[in-house]
């Protein structure tokens, strides 16, 4: 029987040959439906049976390296393609082994081979495309950690810059002056020194709740909005004061939250002392009014000014890192405040307008 005859008699077999390879790889794609696995095993049969179109050219190798880009990553590996391969091979030595002729069956070998090594190559140039893709990414990673550390190593020396000038200053005249000064006058300076090492404290600390490190970690009290409040107070007065500012209060006493201390009074500092930059450029009756109230849910304290309306571009983003419309701002300060609010079971969010601009810390009862 000549080859073109053999060759025919093959095809006449093909449910056979596809049955065998089929239950041969089952086990290595038990997720994948019966059905379409059989169709893929009809195509391959072609593919190996059609002898008159070269392997290079069949379309059963195009096809099968669309489907192979398009599918999962674990879908197809190099242990699949060889095992592929050999159940065919296994399959042409069980049904067609006292069939075909030596020659038959290597022109069948070598496009099985053809087929695999096709595979191997899509399948190792996808994966040093992804791997490419995974390094950019982790370049990108990489990069954008350093410029973030850059940035926060520059937003704390601009935070501290100033108290500890300050505490340079106050150092120099009690140097120069310590004999000649009243020991009342020694001791508000070391006050002065004291409180700018408070503000540099609270700083450092606002800087490591925003990178979420578990350090100077805060017990949470149960205390009085009034008395939270009173502290920041009295630390801005000298400069509601020497700005001009006007301070309207409504604290009632009886209001309580549970909260890290420290870490609000920074929120509140913080908010407080935007207030009274964003009045810089107010001219007359500079106004700054403390609210605070309850409901069944929340206690809230609302800090508004009569400053100019926040930029609408800056709206969505406002209590982003390193967003600010200041000319010498870090864009940090309000990060940190969402921050450490989300931290002790609150939020904060803001309104402004051409009147006012006022934002409201909502502290949950449970």
């Amino acid at each position: 029987m000549d080859n073109e005859s053999l060759l025919a008699k093959v095809r006449d077999m093909e449910h056979e040959f596809i049955t065998h390879w089929l239950n041969a790889v089952s086990s290595q794609f038990a997720d994948a439906d019966k059905d379409h696995l059989y169709q893929i095993g009809r195509a391959y049969f072609q593919y190996m049976t059609e002898l008159a179109i070269s392997a290079e050219n069949h379309p059963a190798i195009s096809h099968a390296a669309q489907w192979f880009m398009r599918s999962d990553n674990d879908m197809m590996t190099v242990q699949r393609i060889h095992y592929n391969s050999r159940s065919w091979r296994q399959a042409l030595h069980a049904i067609g082994g006292k069939l075909l002729t030596m020659e038959l069956f290597k022109r069948f070998c070598d496009r099985i081979d053809h087929f695999e090594s096709e595979m191997c190559r899509i399948y190792w140039e996808q994966a040093a495309e992804r791997t490419k893709e995974k390094e950019l990414v982790l370049d990108q990673l990489h990069d954008d950690r350093m410029n973030l550390i850059g940035k926060m190593a520059s937003s704390m020396a601009h935070e501290i810059r100033n108290p500890l000038t300050s505490i340079k200053g106050f150092l120099k005249l009690l140097r120069t002056g310590i004999h000649q000064q009243p020991f009342h006058k020694a001791d508000s300076y070391l006050d002065y020194i004291e409180h700018e090492c408070d503000n540099i404290l609270m700083q450092v600390t606002g800087f490591l709740s925003f990178s979420k490190r578990p350090i100077m970690e805060e017990e949470p009290v149960y205390i009085s909005a009034k008395q939270v409040l009173d502290h920041n107070i009295s630390l801005l007065n000298p400069r509601l004061i020497d700005e001009n500012v006007d301070l309207t209060l409504a604290v009632p006493e009886h209001i309580k939250i549970r909260v890290q201390k420290l870490a609000i009074q920074q929120v509140l500092s913080n908010l407080l002392n935007n207030g009274v930059d964003a009045l810089s450029s107010v001219k007359t009756n500079k106004r700054i009014t403390i609210i605070c109230y309850e409901d069944h849910a929340n206690a809230y304290i609302r800090v508004s000014n009569n400053g100019p309306k926040i930029p609408p571009e800056l709206g969505q983003t406002i209590f982003t890192p390193f967003v600010t419309n200041k000319e010498n701002g870090t864009g940090l300060g309000l990060a940190i405040c969402k921050q450490i609010m989300l931290q002790n079971n609150g939020d904060i969010s803001y309104t402004s307008n051409d009147q006012e601009t006022a934002f409201l810390l909502t502290f949950r009862r449970s």
